[in-house]
């Protein structure tokens, strides 16, 4: 006799278990991101600024390109600096730091996984047309 009373008193406790984690996981799920899209992002040198563009993947596939404002987190984001000015520049983003002469560049690719405001600049460059923040949503 027991027996049995344990037994159903752990069916219980699985039942009441299961019961109460179902919604916590039905709700977790419905807060989640969808799986990110891949996003390239330009950063340019010229000889007045450093300014960028982002350029988010076609639907289904395509291979077109759309410009965009900003990325979302969940992307998946290929970085390409490019120095089109007439002298060496600095660029540190995102714990990244190089050196580019001109008619050069760099990339790098990361996963955006946090929503934020993301200074770049432009190290030894003074004023606003060097350094800025970009943006993750």
């Amino acid at each position: 006799m027991r027996v049995m009373r344990s037994q159903r008193l752990r069916l219980v406790a699985l039942a009441v278990a299961t019961a109460l984690l179902a919604p916590a996981a039905a709700l977790a799920a419905a807060r989640t991101t969808e799986p990110g899209k891949n996003v390239l992002v330009y950063f340019v040198y010229t000889n007045q600024r450093l300014q960028y563009a982002i350029y988010r993947e076609g639907p289904n596939g395509v291979n077109d390109l759309f410009l965009e404002k900003y990325v979302v987190r969940g992307d998946f984001a290929t970085f390409t600096v490019i120095n089109r000015s007439s002298k060496t520049h600095s660029f540190a983003f995102m714990k990244k730091r190089f050196t580019l002469k001109p008619g050069r560049k760099a990339r790098f690719s990361t996963s955006l996984l946090l929503r934020g405001a993301f200074p770049y600049s432009s190290p030894g460059e003074p004023g606003k047309a060097w350094n800025g923040v970009f943006p993750v949503y």
